[in-house]
């Protein structure tokens, strides 16, 4: 068993005004993000699943041509290969997001995927 205690963890940065902690496991990786307001993250894609479950602030979800607003305690699942991007809110974001198979989401080039 591993406890993640985020605030000891390295803090690093994925795209302008985005910042991330990240644990990668066998099966599963998560990251902890923390978006300044209006923060963008491009549209991309992955081949992982993805679940994310937003802390505090909002986030607009696109994809598919739709875009929804997410808020504190609100959740969200994205099947592999699903082109998304996002907009943090006015009052930024804390976001923590899991991935199947695991990956690590900030490498040194960015959010790694595929824009």
């Amino acid at each position: 068993m591993s406890v993640l205690r985020w605030a000891e963890r390295d803090h690093r940065a994925a795209l302008p005004g985005i910042a991330a902690s990240v644990a990668v496991g066998e099966h599963l990786s998560a990251a902890l993000f923390t978006l300044e307001p209006q923060a963008v993250v491009p549209e991309h894609s992955h081949d992982n699943e993805e679940f994310g479950q937003v802390i505090s602030g909002s986030l607009e979800l696109t994809t598919g041509g739709r875009t929804v607003t997410v808020g504190a305690g609100d959740g969200f699942l994205l099947p592999a290969g699903v082109r998304h991007g996002a907009r943090a809110g006015a009052e930024g974001c804390e976001l923590l997001e899991c991935y199947a198979p695991p990956r690590d989401p900030v490498p040194a080039t960015g959010l790694g995927d595929s824009a």
